[in-house]
């Protein structure tokens, strides 16, 4: 069975770099449903971060979602 991954990363425009990236769980049913997941934790993890550290360092977070395989 099929099923999709979030992953996220950081990044910044000022470092002009990206963090390692961090797999999320649980695994996703859907394509669909871990894009929403990713939109959501993406704005989740900049509100945790806050806003003078995104604001100074220009940061910003990437996200996919990558099929897998589940055993």
């Amino acid at each position: 069975m099929i099923k999709f991954v979030l992953i996220l990363q950081i990044c910044s425009v000022v470092q002009m770099d990206c963090m390692p990236k961090i797999n999320q769980t649980p695994l996703f049913n859907t394509h669909s449903d871990c894009a929403r997941a990713g939109h959501v934790s993406s704005i989740k993890l900049l509100d945790e971060i806050g806003d003078q550290l995104v604001d100074r360092a220009k940061l910003y977070v990437r996200f996919e979602c990558k099929a897998v395989s589940e055993s």
